[in-house]
């Protein structure tokens, strides 16, 4: 894992990102309290339905915001009744005229897209909504997917570390996404993979040539096809993912690679959002599902992944109990680690770029 002095065991967190605090529809009427990058954050709807995060911590005393309650578009502590409004300044102390300006909570850039609401929790002068993935999410029109989330006694490196190398679904997945077939698993695993740098991130393509299908896509696709697997890993740890069908032979005829210009016979599409909550815990958030003219499938499409993403699960959780075992063991990179390695070179520029930020 990735080290550096910004959790308690020095996990890396990149702060100017944006992370999914929880779907949109997580986030009513009533105060809702997380915990993201070590930190107690609550959020609460103001007035006009918009979406506000701030610490849980009222600067008074130290109480717990989260016990409180929204008054219009201001948050009252509940403790000694200090009112902060949306921008985190207090504008009323019960008993005290003057209030200074250090009475006040920090508050958070949040913008709700894609189904998600995205936190920003670094520098909120440096917050850009342009740099919101096209997550595209469970409401999007292309496709039919449930929105899921998965909870990890484990740090969020790992299931990055999971994500960025999609050789481990010969076997950890073979009973879910390998359908029980060694064969079709372990195709898998030797496929070429193709790995470039994006902005923010890296891009993984691989291509299985007259593949048999797996049942899931089977069953509207045909038994066999060219299958096309593209997926991009962006900062902070999001994952989107698009496999396509085409005909056999479609690989075989693309002259230099890449992606052919006929549309594919089908598709399906998985958006997962990775976020840290303390050094030792993590949640998952995912959708995946087929393309929207084939809604009878969402449903087994969300078992599948369930099933799949809790075998991922399992393996990551005693991945943790094993290092935390020996923190001083080192793990042993291999050819198969190309992306995450590309991946960690990004994140370390991006961190070293914070830092001295920072300083400055």
């Amino acid at each position: 894992m990735r080290r550096t002095q910004s959790g308690e065991d020095g996990t890396m967190f990149i702060r100017n990102a944006w992370y999914a605090a929880g779907w949109s529809s997580d986030f009513g009427e009533t105060l809702e309290t997380r915990t993201l990058l070590n930190e107690q954050i609550v959020f609460y709807r103001i007035a006009d339905g918009s979406l506000r995060a701030t610490e849980d911590r009222c600067p008074h005393r130290l109480a717990a915001l989260s016990e409180g309650r929204v008054e219009g578009d201001n948050l009252r502590c509940m403790y000694h009744g200090l009112l902060f409004a949306p921008d985190g300044q207090c504008i009323r102390i019960p008993g005290q005229q003057t209030i200074p300006p250090s009475v006040r909570v920090r508050t958070f850039p949040v913008v709700e897209r894609h189904s998600v609401a995205w936190i920003w929790m670094g520098d909120a002068d440096a917050a850009d909504p342009g740099l919101i993935p096209d997550f595209q999410g469970p409401d999007h029109p292309d496709w039919a997917m449930i929105p899921g989330r998965m909870d990890y006694n484990a740090n969020a490196q790992l299931i990055i570390d999971n994500l960025l190398d999609l050789s481990h679904i010969a076997w950890v997945h073979a009973a879910s996404f390998g359908a029980g077939d060694p064969a079709m698993a372990e195709a898998w695993a030797e496929m070429p993979v193709s790995i470039s740098t994006i902005d923010r991130g890296v891009r993984v393509q691989r291509w299985a040539s007259d593949s048999p299908l797996p049942p899931y896509m089977a069953v509207t696709a045909g038994d066999r096809g060219d299958i096309l697997t593209s997926y991009d890993f962006l900062v902070p740890g999001i994952f989107l993912l698009k496999t396509m069908i085409y005909a056999s032979g479609t690989a075989a005829a693309l002259v230099h690679g890449g992606t052919p210009e006929q549309p594919p016979l089908y598709q399906s599409f998985s958006c997962q959002a990775v976020t840290p909550l303390t050094d030792r815990t993590a949640c998952y958030f995912f959708g995946f599902g087929p393309q929207s003219d084939h809604p009878e499938q969402a449903v087994a499409y969300r078992d599948l992944a369930v099933a799949a993403f809790t075998e991922d699960r399992t393996m990551i959780e005693a991945q943790q109990r094993v290092i935390d075992a020996d923190p001083g063991r080192r793990m042993l990179p291999l050819a198969m680690d190309g992306a995450t390695k590309r991946y960690e070179g990004i994140v370390s520029r991006l961190a070293k770029a914070e830092a001295l930020a920072h300083a400055a």
